[in-house]
């Protein structure tokens, strides 16, 4: 009973109560309602209050502008043509120089041309070169000679001591194939007893070939 009776339902009851005597209306107690007829006027369009408010409108206004232009005309000119100082020029020589530099700072060439009918008819040309200096070492064979040596002869041995001693020469030939021998000497010879030597002099040669050898 207590879940029944709460704001809620009591305020569900008030609303349905309300509509009940609006409906039924006992003893005239609520208004009557009065229909509301719309009345048409003379006038057959709405009229309406109006009011003038000043609003401003950006309009575009088309403005002319003069732009300055440029026009260039092309007035032929005449002048006077004079025939005979063309022909002049043309037949006329001309003389025109350039100067031509060599690499390695070896000199200049300056080239002067004639000119005349637009031809060279004529070239000259002046070459300032240095002259150039070339260092080079060639080796040239000696002349072959007669050569000669000369030289000391010895020999020596156990039982004499002493054998041979001499002064001999070497002749070395110009084609250098051939070698030559002279000495001159004395030997020394001990006699069996082994006390006393003899001296004996001697005189002697020799020739000798050169022998060539594979590498």
């Amino acid at each position: 009973m207590k879940k029944l009776i709460n704001v809620k339902n009591i305020v569900i009851l008030l609303l349905v109560a309300v509509s009940v005597v609006e409906f039924i209306n006992p003893k005239g107690i609520l208004p009557n309602r009065i229909q509301f007829v719309p009345q048409i006027d003379s006038v057959p369009y709405a009229v309406h209050d109006t009011t003038e408010i000043e609003v401003p409108v950006e309009v575009e206004v088309p403005v002319e502008v003069k732009v300055p232009v440029e026009v260039k005309v092309e007035v032929p000119v005449i002048q006077p043509v004079d025939t005979n100082e063309i022909l002049k020029v043309y037949f006329a020589k001309v003389q025109r120089k350039e100067v031509l530099t060599l690499p390695n700072n070896q000199g200049t060439v300056t080239i002067t041309d004639t000119i005349s009918k637009n031809n060279i008819v004529n070239r000259n040309f002046i070459a300032d070169v240095k002259r150039m200096i070339i260092k080079d070492t060639i080796y040239t064979q000696i002349p072959r000679k007669t050569e000669v040596y000369l030289g000391i002869d010895a020999k020596f041995d156990k039982p004499n001591v002493v054998n041979i001693i001499g002064l001999s020469m070497l002749f070395k030939n110009k084609d250098d194939n051939h070698l030559y021998k002279l000495g001159v000497g004395v030997t020394n010879r001990i006699d069996d007893g082994g006390t006393t030597g003899k001296l004996t002099p001697f005189i002697g040669g020799g020739v000798y070939w050169k022998v060539k050898l594979r590498k």
